[in-house]
């Protein structure tokens, strides 16, 4: 299977000022919306309720209470340490990100208060290859989860990933050991809590990271799985589904304890913060 082969166009975050002024078509519903008015209902479709795609700072100013986050530490670059070119060299894929997205990585990681409870938050970032974990990221990842012990805070992760980083092989593969390991020390201390949010998509080792959650929430219509459904079904010789790796088919069967729109998100998690703080570990 050609993996750098032609495949289904990949939707990337409506990014602040790509969409001015003009019109933006829903990807389910077909319709055309004002790009105000898909920024003012936190860029939900008001037609059929299809959640667009946010970048990592959109993520925080919608989570975070105004003017209280603040990024963690110095920023980590990702190299391209394997010399991988696909059709592509990864090296110039990594000096152009840096140009048009503004991270050294795929998180957005530090501290801030949400609903005036302070809180170790990390936002994954689509817009960077995807929100692949690569050797950075999943550095940064664990710097923030010890962070979060550190200092007793509550650690609150929105994951939105296509999964590990194929330019950086095995590298890759072991920032899932590294991030788990750093999660099963964290909640050994007293006091910890772990929300995470998953959103569309999430696949791959970065999923495994997201069902550790204490407390898994999920926005409405997300995807998440071992893989993708061109991949799962490239390998399983038969069609997958279509609601299989649904957030509503895994509620089904326990493996999500809430979904909610992007609109009710905040207040959900505010709501659990609240609780852990009257009665303690969940």
């Amino acid at each position: 299977m050609n993996i750098f082969g032609k495949k289904k166009k990949i939707v990337l975050p409506v990014i602040q000022g790509d969409g001015q002024d003009v019109k933006v078509r829903c990807n389910s519903c077909g319709r055309l919306i004002d790009y105000d008015t898909l920024k003012e209902n936190y860029k939900i479709c008001p037609y059929c309720g299809y959640h667009f795609r946010m970048s990592a700072t959109e993520r925080i100013s919608v989570l975070a209470d105004k003017g209280t986050f603040d990024e963690l530490g110095e920023p980590i670059q990702s190299v391209d340490v394997l010399n991988f070119t696909d059709t592509v060299p990864y090296k110039k894929r990594l000096a152009d990100l840096k140009d048009t997205v503004g991270l050294p990585n795929a998180i957005l990681a530090g501290s801030g208060k949400i609903g005036g409870i302070q809180c170790a938050i990390g936002v994954f970032a689509f817009e960077f290859l995807n929100g692949t974990l690569g050797s950075a990221t999943g550095e940064k990842l664990a710097e923030l989860i010890r962070f979060a012990g550190k200092n007793s805070l509550p650690l609150v992760v929105v994951f939105s990933s296509a999964g590990e980083r194929v330019q950086e092989g095995i590298f890759s593969l072991m920032q899932v050991a590294k991030t788990v390991s750093a999660l099963n020390a964290y909640k050994e201390k007293e006091g910890s809590l772990f929300i995470s949010v998953l959103t569309n998509p999430v696949l791959g080792g970065v999923a495994s990271i997201a069902m550790a959650g204490d407390v898994i929430i999920a926005e409405s219509g997300s995807y998440v799985g071992v893989s993708g459904p061109r991949i799962s079904e490239y390998v399983m010789k038969r069609s997958l589904p279509k609601e299989a790796q649904k957030v509503e088919n895994l509620m089904k069967r326990g493996f999500v304890d809430i979904i909610t729109d992007r609109k009710g998100l905040k207040d959900t998690i505010i709501r659990i913060l609240k609780f852990q703080n009257k009665w303690g570990k969940l």
